[in-house]
């Protein structure tokens, strides 16, 4: 009896360890897939990161683009309000006047000047037609560049 017994045991071990190998194995396997997709994973999000980028760096050109756009067409409407009051020769006269200084033939000018004009004009030193050094001249161009 003992030896049935013993022939089951073994029978029964040998399946079991059988099942175990075959668990263990599919186990590893498993492990392999799981880690190769992760793999494969990483390797298209690495892949999909500078497409991302690029969208990301042109979706920020286009709204500075559309910001340059606005900005530019407010300045054609104020043009363009500018314009349409330069076509009054009233606003033309003032301007004229005004900017320029001038005058209508038979009218004189005058020039009224404060005290303060008067100190003003003592404190700042006259401009001598001599020699600038470069940086004056970089500093007096940008400034005749800038609009207004």
């Amino acid at each position: 009896m003992a030896s049935p017994l013993r022939s089951l045991l073994q029978t029964t071990r040998r399946r079991l360890g059988t099942t175990a190998a075959s668990v263990l194995a599919t186990v590893r396997a498993s492990r392999r897939f799981v880690l190769g997709l992760l793999a494969l994973l990483a390797l298209l999000a690495f892949m999909a990161s500078a497409p991302i980028r690029s969208l990301d760096a042109t979706n920020q050109r286009v709204e500075y683009l559309r910001a340059t756009r606005k900005q530019l067409t407010a300045s054609v409407t104020e043009l363009e309000q500018r314009r349409a009051r330069l076509q009054d020769p009233a606003e033309v006269e003032l301007l004229a006047r005004t900017k320029f200084g001038l005058v209508k033939p038979g009218e004189r000018a005058y020039v009224v000047v404060t005290p303060e004009d008067r100190l003003r004009a003592d404190a700042e030193p006259p401009e001598s037609t001599g020699h600038r050094p470069w940086y004056r001249w970089l500093v007096d161009a940008v400034v005749d560049m800038l609009p207004g």
